[in-house]
């Protein structure tokens, strides 16, 4: 067990220290503490990878996402991705893809949580430490439950197969076997309660950090994907009373160039990008593009290429992450005023109050339309305005790693499609049906390797 841990943690942090700030490299011999200090954690908690930690691959996996020039023979990772394979890389030993990054984070925190009451500083500041790294790792473990366990249902979640909750550093400690739905759920859930009461007020300095209101938005995230939305609204309005709350206006910008860097930037309450996501572009369906207002400016600000907005050619327009013309409007993959409110909406409209939902959306869409172009949506119908709030999350929260949970719980109620894949010349390539296994993704056979005794999660 110890020697399967040992390779557990190798293979999911590939280098265990070679990712976080250079100033922990080779400091310390074995047998001494690597993080001393306050400030030492203070600055483990800054390191990049953190800030990059959400897979870009999670955007393959989306239905709005399009790639014509898809060869006819699988070669790349992200077009197994893409194609949702069963296993994205074959190769063994080899990279635990979406595993790895997850974990690796997790071992971050983890440190953290472990090791900083022993450091050298306040108590107020180790309990603030601490706390953020709770928050960080119930973070990351919402996104490995929601890639490699089923879609939460009360009825089978104590049952249904998750990931390991990790919560040592220790390479000599037992590999945990696969906890449950309900238990990754609950120690979600527990991590930020417990690190509420002792998160920083406010990280205006440092969107990347942990703040109270972060703490309530990932809560109320957490709650909306198990289908409490009752809970999920609660939490929402706790995050956006103790944080921010106006939203990001594209109405009052020239161009997504008046957009400032999102470690600065007043709507995000918890920042995260999307590994190297800012670096590059997405291709969007044609069919998704086409759902589109017309002058709708996140049209304008982030994607190329519009025309006429006809629509007519793949691969013709692109979703560029940094906007366009370039900047540093990169969406925020982490927790943003826009996506509470879109919550409070959601959770209203299943609850049939749809004045408030109404209201809820109103205050995103006026900021992203011009005042001369922009119809308030009324409507008395509870599925119609169900629907549109599920449509501007579409609009809102596009390529930021969201969208492939979001179809995971639609798939679930019954509300996605059949997904299809195309090449170049309109060949199906591969097709997501509802309710196909697919949805959960099975467990790297690089991690199953060293782990022989994990069940698999089954077609």
């Amino acid at each position: 067990m110890k020697k399967a841990y040992r390779y557990f943690l190798i293979y999911v942090i590939p280098v265990l220290f070679l990712s976080s700030c250079d100033q922990y490299l080779d400091v310390a011999p074995k047998g001494k503490r690597l993080l001393e200090t306050i400030q030492d954690y203070d600055s483990w908690l800054n390191s990049t990878d953190i800030e990059k930690s959400t897979p870009t691959y999670l955007n393959l996996l989306s239905d709005y996402v399009d790639n014509p020039t898809i060869p006819t023979v699988l070669s790349t990772i992200n077009d197994m991705v893409y194609t949702w394979q069963p296993q994205f890389l074959e190769t063994l030993p080899g990279e635990a893809v979406l595993w790895t990054n997850y974990y690796s984070s997790i071992y971050k925190f983890n440190a953290v949580i472990s090791n900083v009451n022993n450091a050298k500083g306040t108590e107020q500041e180790k309990l603030s430490l601490r706390a953020e790294a709770l928050l960080g790792r119930a973070y990351e473990y919402f996104g490995l439950v929601n890639l490699y366990g089923k879609q939460y249902n009360q009825e089978t979640a104590s049952t249904d197969l998750a990931v390991p909750f990790v919560f040592s550093v220790d390479v000599t400690d037992p590999v945990p076997g696969r906890s449950t739905v309900q238990e990754i759920y609950d120690h979600i859930i527990s991590d930020l309660n417990e690190a509420i009461p002792n998160l920083p007020k406010d990280n205006f300095k440092n969107r990347f950090r942990g703040c109270l209101a972060a703490g309530y938005g990932v809560l109320a995230r957490t709650y909306l994907y198990m289908g409490n939305y009752t809970k999920a609204a609660e939490n929402a309005r706790l995050a956006l009373e103790n944080g921010p709350k106006e939203m990001l206006n594209y109405t009052t910008m020239a161009s997504p160039k008046d957009i400032i860097t999102i470690m600065k930037r007043p709507d995000v309450i918890y920042a995260r990008l999307g590994g190297s996501s800012y670096l590059g572009k997405n291709i969007p369906t044609i069919e998704f593009l086409k759902t589109f207002d017309k002058r709708d400016l996140r049209l304008k600000f982030f994607y190329q290429n519009v025309g006429d907005y006809s629509f007519t050619t793949r691969g013709k327009v692109a979703f560029v992450h940094s906007g366009v013309p370039s900047g540093s409007a990169y969406p925020n993959w982490g927790i943003s005023v826009a996506e509470l409110r879109l919550i409070i909406a959601e959770a209203e409209a299943r609850a049939n109050n749809l004045p408030e939902a109404l209201n809820q959306l109103d205050i995103i869409r006026k900021c992203r339309f011009k005042a001369a172009d922009y119809t308030k949506y009324v409507s008395a119908n509870q599925e119609e305005v169900l629907e549109k709030v599920l449509a501007e999350r579409r609009f809102e929260l596009t390529f930021c790693g969201l969208r492939w949970f979001d179809m995971r719980r639609l798939n679930a109620e019954g509300r996605m499609q059949k997904v299809t894949r195309y090449d170049g010349v309109g060949n199906e390539v591969a097709i997501l049906e509802p309710g196909s296994s697919k949805y959960t993704l099975k467990i790297p056979i690089q991690v199953l390797y060293y782990n022989p005794d994990w069940p698999q999660n089954q077609d």
